[in-house]
């Protein structure tokens, strides 16, 4: 049986072809189409992964530890950490977890994985050596998981794939592709004629991508709205002098990476905020960052930001919320509106505009050449994304599918 997996920074997926040739997106678990790309270890050092580590951590009261966002950390060479005991190369962290997906699909169809389709963004990483050394990190791991007969496709290109199934005609069609850690960029012919053939790489005219999607999103989210809570604006003086100066710390650009938060557990960083705490103008900033890092809370603050981006997408304003975590001093409310995200998201924005002019002469077409604008992943159905394409092909020529599934459908399909 073959099989595309979406192993996915944020969420993950599985999917097979029927017998009618169409995808279909597998449920490992009742209900569950996507499986989050989570590793929960417990007290007592037991692993559970997915949806199911992912409620133990909840239902626990955020006990024991969470690793997400593993294919964030491809690109970089992380030491080896202990988890339940035991010492895991991060390699072998993302082995299991890819073993997790093809021991639950062997479980739920009852049939046997004989090829894997995995997917890859078209750049891991901006830089070059880093790319490469993902890569090389993806295949190490996808070795030692012993997947059989393993073939890696661009996930973009996957995603024209399954958009493709709808067709009646040939066309020209312009893929973005936004998921947590990467959005990636493809310009592809597709049409009826074209589904059967055994080898397409002539049908893909050209790709782009930058690593800076989802993830990146909700730093943008925490630095335009939240960093006053977190020490922006606050004032602290010397030991032996009384006169207020501006309070900055490295601290405050670090945490908005949220998935990177539990390697800036480091007992120096805490002696140094508590040892500035009592000579702040107001202490509560350095009592939520303490909390925020060592508790281990860039999780659940990234749920709170992702809870609050779907509420602008529908309404353009909301009220933030982060509470529930034993801390009166943590507890945040703070209204948020689209106009000003998109504004403190310009920067990201930016860079897709570039990606866009990349992958448009990679294939020798100006916006006039694209036929269809085909939006997938979470992060497509914020409006200043969707309206950075309609502007510049027009909204006569955006098409949508599965915003989640599309890739996964796709790789099956490949």
């Amino acid at each position: 049986m073959r099989i595309g997996i979406d192993f996915g920074t944020t969420n993950s997926a599985v999917a097979v072809v029927d017998g009618q040739g169409r995808a279909r997106i597998l449920e490992l678990f009742p209900g569950e189409p996507l499986q989050r790309t989570v590793i929960h270890c417990d007290p007592r050092g037991v692993l559970r992964f997915g949806n199911a580590g992912f409620r133990q951590y909840v239902d626990t009261d955020l006990d024991g530890r969470l690793l997400r966002s593993l294919k964030s950390f491809l690109s970089q060479d992380v030491p080896r950490t202990s988890i339940g005991g035991r010492r895991y190369a991060f390699t072998e962290l993302v082995t299991l977890y890819l073993r997790f997906l093809v021991r639950e699909t062997e479980r739920v169809t009852g049939q046997e994985v004989t090829e894997v389709v995995l997917g890859r963004p078209v750049h891991f990483n901006e830089d070059r050596s880093r790319d490469a050394f993902a890569l090389d990190q993806l295949q190490g791991a996808i070795a030692d998981a012993e997947l059989p007969r393993c073939r890696l496709r661009l996930e973009p290109v996957a995603a024209a794939y399954a958009w493709e199934q709808t067709l009646d005609a040939e066309r020209r069609v312009l893929v973005g592709d936004f998921g947590g850690g990467t959005a990636d960029f493809a310009v592809l012919r597709v049409g009826p004629q074209r589904r059967g053939r055994a080898v397409r790489t002539d049908d893909v005219l050209g790709t782009s991508g930058v690593a800076l999607a989802g993830d990146a999103l909700d730093g943008r989210f925490l630095d335009t709205f939240l960093m006053g809570y977190f020490g922006r604006g606050a004032r602290y003086h010397d030991l032996y002098d009384t006169t207020w100066k501006p309070w900055e710390h490295a601290i405050q650009r670090h945490i908005q990476r949220l998935y990177y938060l539990h390697l800036l557990r480091d007992p120096d960083l805490q002696r140094r905020l508590e040892h500035v705490r009592p000579r702040m103008d107001d202490p509560a900033p350095i009592d939520r960052l303490l909390r925020l890092v060592f508790d281990d809370l860039g999780y659940p603050m990234a749920w709170a930001i992702e809870e609050a981006k779907r509420a602008l997408s529908a309404e353009g304003e909301t009220s933030f919320r982060f509470d529930g975590f034993h801390s009166p001093r943590l507890d945040i409310e703070e209204p948020v509106d689209l106009q000003r995200y998109a504004e403190g998201s310009e920067a990201i924005l930016a860079s897709y505009d570039d990606a866009i002019d990349e992958v448009l002469a990679a294939s020798g077409l100006d916006g006039d050449g694209v036929d269809d604008v085909f939006l997938t992943g979470g992060t497509s159905h914020l409006p200043f994304v969707r309206e950075l394409f309609a502007r510049r092909f027009g909204a006569g020529r955006m098409r949508s599918g599965s915003a989640m599934t599309s890739v996964c459908e796709g790789l099956a399909l490949a």
